[in-house]
């Protein structure tokens, strides 16, 4: 995390040198001073070694060469802007991940450009006023590393990185960071019209198959669509065991696909109890972010289990796998490949995300040869949202219990989850055989900000 002079100082100092008729490079002077104070703003809450530790830097890079494509210049803040100004986000959170992205970036390439920029600002012009401001308030910082850098700068930007700084400087300036999203959580309430919503792909083939399942039921009152999926899963030869486990454990549990890496993993225990077979899912949840200030508060459950009486086919068929091993216990865990197919070294994150899209494309195979009219894609997801819509038809699980289920610190995100409240409800066997949910910490409701005292010492449970 970057520490520094206060941002009142940066700002004073940008006016101070600023005059009536600036020049361009005394305005990205001025500029740069404000620009800088925004990315040390930036990297108030992560640093970014934490967001290259996690892999969302990665992500941050992808984001912004999609946008590079759609700018003339190859320059992802010209084309953010853009479309900004014409309105052009599908919704409000696209545009609120493209503008993190950006806005992280553009703050590294500040933090590291500034220091060169001044030094070569001040080798050109030693007897300027805005110089001797600007000597001062470096003298005055308490950023040692900001002063290393600037001491030790030799050169001046060459010109793609003095255009690529220039870019940074002008999106910083326009677009402030919001590391708190604060900015973000009052405009949801008051969404513009000019967002067009799209709708979730995973809720769109959830109704599809939830609409195929009740037309098959005027012939068949006992049809299911996860159990006419998990029949083509067995029969599926290039489907081996361990893709199995990791599909059932998806139906059963609604767990997210790269909860199955490496860095996670879902240990499933055995734990009959008086003759009945149950199953013990131990899940370490995959989005978890810590509380860093009185405004953002933790993100996700650490971990969670869910325990459940074996009364689906694919339960009794998980038990029978664990048993047949001579265990009592089984860690679905799966490993990405260190390398691309060119040799190349790929990052924990892409590694995560290939591991999720193989699993995808194995889970899609099998539906097209099971629904082989189905219009929409069947993905890990659908089964998450198949589960979420289960617990809530069932009806003896409160918001708090099955936001835990999903591994979620909040109720708000419940509404996301599930799929049509048209339909005719219709209870799920796979939701009445749970006989147990918990999670590490307590839930937060949606009208609530902080859980009370009582809470904090619980957790939440069936």
């Amino acid at each position: 995390m970057v520490t520094g002079f206060p941002m009142k100082s940066q700002k004073d100092a940008a006016a101070a040198i600023a005059v009536r008729n600036p020049t361009p490079s005394e305005r990205l002077l001025s500029n740069s001073l404000i620009a800088y104070a925004f990315a040390q703003e930036a990297n108030r809450l992560y640093a970014p070694e934490d967001l290259i530790a996690s892999g969302t830097w990665q992500k941050y890079e992808v984001r912004a060469a999609a946008l590079a494509k759609k700018s003339p210049r190859d320059n992802p803040y010209e084309a953010f802007l853009r479309i900004d100004r014409a309105g052009g986000w599908e919704t409000v959170n696209t545009r609120q991940a493209h503008r993190s992205a950006l806005v992280r970036l553009a703050a590294q390439s500040v933090i590291e450009g500034a220091p060169r920029f001044w030094k070569h600002y001040i080798s050109q012009k030693p007897t300027e006023k805005a110089t001797l401001q600007l000597n001062e308030l470096l003298r005055k910082s308490v950023d040692s590393a900001l002063v290393a850098r600037f001491v030790a700068a030799q050169r001046p930007l060459n010109k793609t990185e003095f255009d690529s700084f220039r870019s940074a400087v002008a999106f910083l300036v326009a677009q402030p960071p919001d590391p708190s999203h604060q900015a973000l959580r009052k405009y949801k309430f008051d969404r513009s019209a000019k967002f067009r919503r799209k709708p979730n792909a995973q809720i769109a083939s959830l109704r599809a198959l939830n609409q195929h399942q009740d037309r098959k039921r005027k012939s068949d009152p006992t049809y299911c669509w996860l159990d006419t999926y998990w029949r083509f899963v067995l029969a599926d030869d290039n489907t081996g065991d361990l893709q199995r486990a990791m599909i059932a454990t998806l139906i059963l549990t609604g767990s997210r696909p790269v909860e199955f890496s490496c860095r996670f993993g879902i240990e499933v225990s055995l734990a009959d109890v008086d003759a009945e077979k149950r199953l013990t899912f131990k899940i370490h949840g995959a989005k978890t972010a810590t509380k860093k200030e009185l405004s953002v508060e933790a993100k996700g459950q650490a971990i969670r289990q869910i325990t459940l009486g074996c009364h689906s086919p694919e339960a009794h068929w998980l038990h029978r796998h664990i048993s047949r091993s001579g265990e009592n216990n089984l860690v679905l865990r799966q490993a990405g490949a260190p390398y691309s197919s060119s040799g190349k070294v790929l990052s924990i994150a892409e590694q995560e995300r290939l591991l999720t899209n193989s699993l995808g494309k194995r889970i899609k195979k099998i539906a097209s040869r099971a629904f082989p009219r189905l219009k929409h894609n069947v993905t890990p997801y659908v089964f998450r949202h198949a589960f979420a819509d289960a617990l809530r038809t069932e009806g003896r699980f409160d918001e708090q219990v099955r936001a835990a289920a999903l591994g979620q610190q909040s109720t708000r995100t419940l509404g996301h989850y599930g799929g049509s409240n048209r339909r005719k409800k219709t209870q799920s066997v796979r939701s009445r055989q749970i006989v147990c949910i918990e999670a590490s910490s307590p839930v937060r409701e949606y009208s609530r900000s902080f859980p009370n005292d009582d809470e904090t010492n619980s957790r939440p449970r069936l």
